[in-house]
Formats: C-alpha cells, structure tokens, sequence
C-alpha cells in the first residue's frame, strides 16, 4: 500500500520580494537558545530551536541563559532540576556554536510554483502506476497552433551547488521570512561578493527567501555576523541587542543530468530530479523578482498603468500582471531539451493602497450596502458603534439587552492581516510596517459607545493614564477629526486611529466580488486572442531572459518567441434531433427551430402549476407565459397534457410562514389536477441565492417534487428561445434529452460513464453555524448512450477534496443499483472523470475514490469491470493562437483542436482539448490526465468519445467545454446546497446580520488551544414528508436530471 506523509519531499517555497508576511522581526531580549544540527536535505529542510535573545560579540550571556528540553544533541545538564548551573562552571550557553540551528516550526512545503508530476508527491511503488502514454493520436485535420510556452534552448554545463541557509538565534515566534530579510542585509551581500576567508567570490549567489541558495562557487561553509540595529539604523535598546549569525553550507551538487534521464523516461522521479527543477524555478525567477513585485507565479510592474478601479467608491481595483512558471514537458521528442516558460496575462485585485485608512474604510464600508452608499463620515462612525442585541424575556423575566457588533462593525473583519504605516505630521518618515489584528471591541468597558480614540486608555512610562485622542494632541499636535471611529489593534497589540496610518499597497482582495465589481472586472479581464497573444509577448519581454545576468552566468537560453506545436482538429458529430439532423461543422452551435427532442419527457407534464413569487408579475403575464411554454414544448415533442396551467400566488417571507404557503401551494395544484403534481414553476422576483434554496428545499426535501424557476424580466417577455431554453431543462427533469449524436456506437459492452467534482464553499460563504461544508457529487449516465444522467451528493468535511470512504459506501451503492435495474446488467467498462484535483492529489484518488468505487461495483453488479481513470482540469494557463484558416472569427481554436506535444508531459498521458466556442474573450482548453486506463481504448477512439460527447449536454446548443460527466457532478454539488441540514433563516443574508449571544459576551481568556469543529451534518433525505411525499415521486426523483 503506497503512503502519502504530509511532509515528503518539501521543498521550500518562494514568494519573492514581494512577500506579504511579516519581514520585521527584532529578536531581543534574553532567553533561552537551543542549536542543533540541521538536516540537510532538500526533500524536507526542516530546521528547529526554540530560544530567544543575541549576544554581541565577547559579551558574556544573559543570566537566565538555558537549554530548554527536547534539544536535539544537547548533553542532558548534570544539576537536572535545579534553577542555576552547578558551582565552579559557567553559564551555560544553551547551544553547541559548532552545529547550525534547527527549528521545528519551520516547516517548508513543496514550491508551489512550480507544477510537479504525480509522482513527485508519492512515497515509495503505486499499486497502480500512472498510465504511460500508449501512442498519438492520428485522426482529425493537421494543423499547427502557437502556444504560450517559451523553449529552453541551452541548459548548464558545468557544476552547480546547493545550500543550506538558516541563522540563529530562534524563538518560537521566529518565521522564515526572516531569512530572506537577513540575506538581502547590506552585510550579507557585501560578504556574498568578497568573503575575509575565501576573498573575492567570482560567480553570483540565488536564494529562494527561504532555506536554500545556490551558486557555481563551492565552499564548504559560511557564517556571517549580522547587527539588524546597525542594517536598520537604529539605536541599540538597553540589555536587548539585535545580533544575528546567517549559517550558508554546501549541501549537495545540482545533477542536471538526473532531469535529463526523467524526461527521456530513463529513470524514475526521486530527489535529484526535484532539486535540478526547483533550482530551475529560482533561477528564471530571481531577476525578475528583483525588478518587480512577485506574488506566489506571478509579476507585477510597480509602475504598471494597465489597472482599473472596479466600483464607484474606488477602495479596491483590477491590475493586470505577469504569470511566468517553468514547466516540463515532451519537447524533447522533437528537438527541445523538455523544459519551457509557460507565460500569461494574469487579472488580481488589490486593496486601493496609498491611501488615508479611514478614508478607504468609508469607502469600502458605503459600498457593502447599497443603502450606505450616500453615508457620510460621520454616519459611518455612527453605525460602526454597538447595536442593541435583544434577548426576550417572558411574564417574569423582562427582555435584556446588551451591545453587539452592529453589521457595518463585521465588515470591517475583511481588513484583518492587512499591513498598513503610520504617516502623520508626528511620523512622516517611519518605515515600520504594521499588521491588523483586528479593531478594539470590549464591550464590558466600552459598552453602546465602543472602542475610539476619545475613551481608550493607556499608561504612559510616567504612569500617567491617558486616552488616544488626548495623546496625539499633547504628543503630535493633532486633533483627530474622526475621533469616534474604531481603533486599529496591530499584531503587536498596539493601536491607532484610522486617521493616522495609510493601507500599504499591493495587497491583494481575497473575497468575491460583488455583481458590480464582477462586471467590471469581467470587463477588465476579458481580450480576444490577438490582444491577449500581444501581451503575453509584452509580458515575455518584461521579464527581460536577454539581459538576466542570472541566466547568463547559469548558461541559460530561452527562445523568446511563442513555440509552433502540431495539432489536430477532431471531426465533429451530427446532432440527432427527433426528426432531423444538424452538423454544426466547425461552427460549434446549432439552434432548435422546428427540431422536435430526440426522447420526449418520460412523465407527461399533467399536474403542474405557475406561482409568482411577491407578486413579480402580474397574473395574466404569468398565464401568458405559461401557455406559451406549454405550446412550445409541445412542438418540441413534449408531452403536455395541461396545456393552461393555474397561476398562484406567494408571498415570500423569511420567516416559517412560508413553508405552510409552499404546502397548501403543492396541495392545491395536485388538487386541481387530480393527481401528483409533476412539476411547479415559480416566477422569482431577483436572481438570490437565498430565495432559490428555500423553494428548492420545501419542495424537494419535503415532497421529492421537481420545479422550475424563471426569472420575472424573461416572463415579460415570452420569447420564443427563451421558452425553448426552457424546455430543455424541463424535458430533462421530467425523463426526456435534447438530442443524441448520430450513428456513434463508442461502447460494444455495457459502459457506465461516472463524473465527480467536490465543490467548496467560496471566499465569505458560511451560514450562522459556521463555514460551508465541502460538497462532494457523483453523476452517473443512465442509458447505454451516456446521454441521461442521475446524482448524487453528500456533505464531505470542510474543504476536503478527496471523496471519503464513507460517502463512497453511503450514497454510491443505490446509483450502481438504479444503473444496474435500468439496464438489466452490471457495467463491464466504467470511465471515472474527476474534476478538480491536482497532480498532488492523483495517488489519493487512485488510492481512495477509485479503490472505494471498485469495491462498490464489485458487491453491487457481482462482476470486475475495468476502469478507465480520465482528470480534467481548467485550472492552467495553457492558451492556443492559431493561424490563419485554423481559428475562428475571433483567433479562437476550432471546436476539436487537440494538442500532444510540447506541453505535455514527456511519458504521462495526457492531452489539451479544446471542445467549445468561447463566446467571449479567448478560449480555455481542457488539461485531460488519463491516469490510470484498464479499458484500453485506442487513443483516437477515446479522444473522440470525450470530445463528441461534449454535444450532449441535454441543456445547451453547443457543445461545452468539458465533458458532460464532469460538467453534471459540477452542477449537483451547487444544487445540493439547498439539501444541507441547516435552517434556511441561518443562511437568510438578513438574518446573519445577528450576533450568537456568545459572540456578545466577553471571551473569559484566549485559549492557545481550537475548539474541534463539529462533523458536518449529512445532506436531509428527498421526500421527507412521510406525509405528503409519494414513493414513486422519490424514485422518480432520485433517478432523473433534477440538477439541471
């Protein structure tokens, strides 16, 4: 059984100059320190202390010097227990000064930068290999496409060392940021050029910013004496001196030629391929994170004009910058050396920075609602005081109140982490960066006022008490002008006034987007291919590979134009409608004017009904609609039997009420129709997520019964396309598809198609108990054309990616049944296309969700069927350019264009496709992994199956961007949010506004301790109501397209 240990082979990462975390640490003080030898091993560099305090040189040790315990190589001290060494020796030092430091905090991960094989994250032999690529494809058009990788042409010749670096003293509280602040020291990069010990060193020296360097110099071992008072110009404190030793040792040789024997499939991944590409990543990286600011892969000018605010208010915006990462790949089969750049546009929001703190916090805060939009100021200040929070009381108890965050005061939580400077006319020139903790809130002092400058206290050195405002008056001469906003708490436990520190810039906005900012940034951010090709060129450029000395002492060349690559352009399907056929060719759309559905709806639509929602829309509108919609689908095929469906009306509430409404509703059109009602159409008022989830909740987990929601604008309207749209989702809800592909026979044996995404709750997405859980969904095709599709979907932990073994065993069981009753037989070929997922993460899929899927098919269907593994993914920056004849009117690539070479992995199989047309902007290809390939199909037969089948999406005119399969699980793990047992007032937007009593009340203490998040909840069971809910409708229900 193959083992995945958190820690195998970490390599540590590098986030540039532009490192986000904190950089200013002063390690004063006295303590106690620990040294012990340091592993050195680029698999996991792992260095631990625990102590705090500097000597300078020839100083004696603080008196209360000591080794703390655990202390790897330390001699166990002979006066164990006793406060103070033994009498006739001195004090100890708490380290042996012949070792290098190891701190255990220090834990570095893998680089994230760049994009490692499966294998790389695996310990010891797979039970089942990763698929080695059979053989090209041959079938479709020959063509050629520009992709935006640039070719390494000449690599290093001669010898290239790694090393260590790490630094003492250490304290619990030490981070490994500050390695890079100790290295870019004006006396480390003095020494880096002229050692006293080895003189002038004649090559340059790369760092990582963290725990490795490497330069063509060899030595065995440097130790560089640092002063960070003297680097930062500061005066000493009494007692507390600021000296540092930075530890830089030889720890192995760089062997290209490991690499080299990889990528020709010659040898297996270990250690020694992963240390020639990461030394490869810091090499490309090392000039341009000198001249730019770099975040994680990407590039930023500091100078850049390409930025656009994204609201009115102006407190956050758009910059476009450069995303540059080195990848392997299979260019060595045709004349390459398998190493490229992949260069690309990348779209990042930021904090406005630059700007008067409470000035943005206005601005952001006037933003958040729309009815704050016009606050002042002042008003502002006003709401961010306290709020009344009611606790009611009854005959004998009267209601209490107490103060509560109010919802301006939790918006502000988003600032949390953020670095600002202090700037007022006290302090004009401090460099100091500080970081947000949060903002002073006690309500047992402050009480309705809260926390602000004009009423929080502190002690001066004199002891005298006094307040903020009163401090910056008699220090600074300033009168604070906004006096009765909240107080900025620092890491460091200081605090300010808003007034008084300006945001730093270049740090970014994590949370989503509004729907106006989304506008704006769609807009930003969306080019059509030409545009885009000339700013990656742009961006290539900018990165400077002609002049990077780094590159040039390295011996390395890199061809600055995009690479030309062979590609194919499938054949695509005919499209079999019910009478007819379309060959969309190279169009990749069609439209359904006079088609009639290849397979009409299972269950005529009879018993159904309109309901408009807070009266949206008149009742004639609605009856309109209705029948127009009846009409339509009928001329489609439908079988309609009521063709003038009542119209009803619901006066949507937050409150309970409404479930008894939805009750009588589901009540009255069966009673109308004199049967079960099959389907409900509800009229919505706005496009919220909240409306949509309490219908779908009552009427689903209540009574299994489907339902259709349109929005009130398009029943106004009542266009024809609009309720043929429409009419595909209801024929697929009700047993019915679209269309079929034409005289394709992909499966000679029963073959079952299963798609799996685990989605997670987005950034700011939680109900009142607490984050959103982890959504896992698994879509299965249901006929022997993989055309209709059943789903199911469980709660899967918080931010859990791979399926647990519980949830597999728990709802995969019944589909493989449901499957097996709809088609008298079990599957003997199975395709298992899971979304989402990294290189990181393949041997867990292997190893878990598919070993769990097997074990399931096995009991349920009595058989060994053969499994064919297929990941896709989106998340890359892969882009094709095709040339003349073999694009779109836009520069896009044809529907069907598929890439093998170039950048692909040399022996792995996988492969780029381009299925869809983009509508805007330039089009993303699907990354397919064929990880694990029992079936055996022939590449071309397989390449084509993925592709024609992305014209069956049974709700859409064109054929998607990824397959189906994947497509449908996507869809059934959004839609599953409304199955989650919690209360919908908890996610009602409104509602969360409130503040759980326990939040109100001061915590007693800090515990340094988490309290162990609660399990998920499973997802509420369909047809709950034994009442009300019809077995068959349940069967129904759980067997057909409800999701779409």
């Amino acid at each position: 059984m193959s083992q995945y240990p958190r820690g195998y082979l970490q390599v540590a990462g590098f986030d540039g100059p532009s490192d986000t975390r904190s950089q200013d640490s002063h390690h004063s003080g006295s303590g106690s320190r620990s040294h012990s030898r340091r592993t050195s091993q680029v698999s996991g560099s792992h260095v631990s202390a625990s102590h705090s305090g500097s000597q300078a040189p020839g100083s004696a040790p603080p008196s209360n010097v000591g080794a703390p315990s655990g202390s790897v190589g330390s001699r166990p001290p002979s006066n164990v227990g006793s406060r103070s060494p033994p009498r006739g020796y001195p004090e100890p030092l708490g380290f042996d000064p012949g070792r290098e430091p190891r701190n255990d905090n220090f834990t570095f991960e893998l680089n994230k930068n760049i994009d490692l094989p499966p294998e790389a994250y695996v310990k010891g032999k797979l039970e089942t290999p990763f698929a080695k690529r059979p053989g090209l494809g041959s079938a479709g058009k020959k063509t050629q496409i520009q992709i935006n990788q640039f070719r390494v042409t000449s690599m290093p010749s001669h010898d290239i060392y790694q090393y260590d670096v790490s630094f003492s003293p250490m304290t619990a509280k030490s981070k490994p940021s500050f390695l890079k602040t100790l290295w870019n020291t004006k006396t480390v990069q003095k020494r880096l050029k002229v050692d006293e010990k080895f003189g002038p060193f004649e090559f340059k020296w790369i760092h990582d910013g963290r725990a490795l360097a490497w330069s063509r110099n060899n030595i065995p071992e440097m130790r560089i004496r640092i002063d960070m008072d003297a680097e930062r110009n500061r005066m000493t404190r009494p007692g507390q001196d600021n000296w540092h030793t930075l530890y830089i040792k030889r720890s192995t040789k760089v062997r290209l030629a490991s690499l080299k024997a990889y990528l020709e499939g010659q040898m297996d991944w270990d250690d020694t391929v992963l240390q020639c590409i990461n030394f490869f990543d810091h090499l490309v990286r090392q000039f341009p994170s000198e001249n730019l600011l770099a975040i994680k892969r990407n590039f930023y000018d500091y100078e850049t004009k390409e930025w656009q605010v994204l609201n009115r208010r102006g407190f956050i915006h758009a910059v476009k910058g450069i995303y540059a990462a080195i990848k392997m790949n299979s260019s060595m089969k045709s004349g390459g050396l398998g190493v490229g750049i992949n260069v690309d546009v990348t779209n990042t929001c930021f904090w406005r920075g630059g700007t008067p703190f409470v000035d943005l916090v206005v601005n952001y805060i006037a933003s958040a609602k729309k009815e704050w939009e016009f606050l002042d100021h002042q008003r502002i200040a006003d709401g961010l005081k306290p709020e009344k929070w009611e606790v009611s009381g009854d005959d004998k108890t009267p209601a209490k109140y107490y103060p509560a965050q109010s919802e301006m005061f939790k918006c502000l939580r988003r600032l949390a982490k953020c670095k600002f400077h202090v700037n007022h006319r006290g302090k004009t020139n401090d460099p100091k960066t500080y970081t947000i903790k949060g903002f002073v809130w006690d309500i047992n002092k402050f009480r309705w006022e809260g926390a602000n400058a004009r009423n929080y206290t502190f002690k001066l050195k004199n002891e005298e008490e006094i307040t903020v405002a009163k401090y910056f008056q008699s220090r600074y001469n300033i009168r604070l002008q906004y006096a009765d906003f909240p107080l900025v708490q620092t890491t460091r436990d200081g605090v300010f006034p808003m007034e008084c520190i300006t945001m730093l810039p270049w740090q970014r906005y994590n949370f989503k987007l509004d729907p106006e900012q989304t506008a704006s940034m769609i807009k930003f951010a969306v080019t059509r291919p030409p545009v885009r090709a000339n700013a990656i060129m742009k961006n290539m450029k900018a990165l400077r590979w002609v002049d990077d000395p780094y590159l040039r002492e390295f011996g390395v060349k890199i061809n600055p134009q995009m690479q030309p690559v062979p590609a194919r352009i499938l054949q695509n399907p005919v499209v079999q409608f019910g009478k007819r056929t379309v060959d969309p060719r190279t169009s990749g759309r069609w439209d359904l004017r006079d088609q009639v559905f290849a397979e009409a709806n299972i269950r005529p639509l009879k018993s159904w009904s309109i309901v408009v929602v807070n009266k949206c829309v008149d009742q004639p509108t609605a009856a309109r609609f209705g029948s127009a919609f009846a009409e339509t689908y009928r001329k489609h095929g439908g079988k309609v039997l009521t063709m003038q469906p009542k119209v009803h009306l619901l006066n949507f509430q937050s409150s309970g009420a409404t479930a008894d409404d939805i009750e009588n509703l589901y009540r009255q059109t069966g009673n109308e129709n004199s049967a079960l009602p099959d389907l409900i159409f509800f009229v919505l008022p706005v496009k919220t997520t909240f409306i949509y989830e309490r219908l779908k909740k009552n009427l689903e987990i209540r009574f299994a019964l489907l339902s259709q929601m349109v929005h009130c604008d398009h029943v106004k309207k009542c266009q024809p396309q609009y309720c043929s749209n429409v009419a595909m989702k209801v024929n697929a809800k009700l047993g019915g598809f679209t269309s079929r592909l034409q005289k394709v026979q992909f499966y000679t044996v029963p073959t079952m198609i299963i798609g799996c995404d685990v989605s997670h709750g987005g950034a700011g997405s939680q109900a009142l108990t607490g984050p959103l859980a982890s959504m896992a969904a698994i879509s299965m095709s249901m006929d022997r054309e993989a055309i209709r599709y059943s789903a199911v979907c469980e709660t899967n932990g918080h931010r859990v990616e791979v399926i647990t073994n519980q949830n597999i065993k728990s709802m995969f069981p019944n589909a493989v049944r449901r499957w097996c009753q709809k088609n008298n037989c079990a599957p003997e070929h199975v395709f298992y296309f899971r979304d989402g997922v990294a290189e990181g993460q393949f041997a867990h899929v292997m190893d878990r969700e598919v070993r769990m899927i097997r074990e399931v098919l096995e009991e349920v269907g009595r058989n060994k069927p053969k499994i064919t593994v297929v990941v896709a993914t989106k998340r890359h920056h892969i882009r094709f350019f095709p040339g003349s004849g073999a694009g779109d009117k836009n520069g896009n690539p044809l529907p069907g264009t598929i890439i093998e070479h170039e950048v692909t992995h040399p022996f792995h199989y996988d492969f780029y496709l381009c299925s869809h047309v983009a509508i805007q902007g330039t089009a993303r290809p699907v990354h397919y992994n064929v990880i694990h390939d029992e079936v055996q199909y022939p590449v071309d037969k397989l390449q084509a199956m993925i592709y024609q089948q992305c014209y069956q999406y049974v709700r859409s005119t064109t054929p998607v961007s990824i397959h189906p399969a994947i497509y449908y699980a996507h869809l059934a793990a959004a839609r599953a949010r409304a199955h989650e047992d919690i209360a919908a007032s908890k996610k009602d937007p409104v509602f969360q506004q409130m503040k759980k009593m326990a939040e109100e009340k001061p915590a007693a203490k800090e515990s340094s301790q988490q309290t162990p998040q609660e399990p998920e909840k499973p997802l509420l069971k369909i047809g709950g109501d034994e009442g009300l809910a019809n077995q068959s409708n349940i069967d129904f229900f759980k067997g057909t397209m409800w999701f779409i």
